[in-house]
């Protein structure tokens, strides 16, 4: 037992002086250096007019949006409509051996066009 303790000690230790570092670090006011120079890109920023509004402009809420109330409408509109649906019938499925038996007539069919062909 006395082992972990030493760790968690240490641990915590470690770890306030990790944030004592972290907070000393984030009150530096760092000057703004320029090591790259003015680029075509910050001028042709700078000439752009800006053509969205401010925030002061957009409005709280988007217009025409539907209610809730209108939401549950339609779908309990659509959900009406799903017992109106007449579903069609199916085909059975093939049997394999119907299945065997048209793939075969396919091969052929496909065999006797590559015989008719005169290249």
């Amino acid at each position: 037992m006395r082992y972990g303790l030493d760790m968690l000690k240490r641990h915590t230790v470690l770890a306030l002086i990790a944030a004592l570092a972290l907070s000393a670090c984030a009150s530096v006011d760092l000057p703004s250096v320029e090591f790259m120079g003015d680029s075509e890109m910050n001028d042709t920023v700078s000439e752009l007019k800006p053509s969205f509004p401010s925030p002061d402009e957009v409005p709280n809420m988007p217009e025409g949006v539907r209610s809730a109330a209108e939401w549950d409408n339609s779908a309990r509109e659509m959900q009406s409509l799903y017992g109106e649906i007449d579903v069609p019938q199916l085909e059975p499925a093939l049997t394999p051996e119907e299945f065997d038996r048209q793939f075969e007539a396919a091969q052929n069919s496909a065999e006797a066009y590559k015989d008719d062909d005169p290249s």
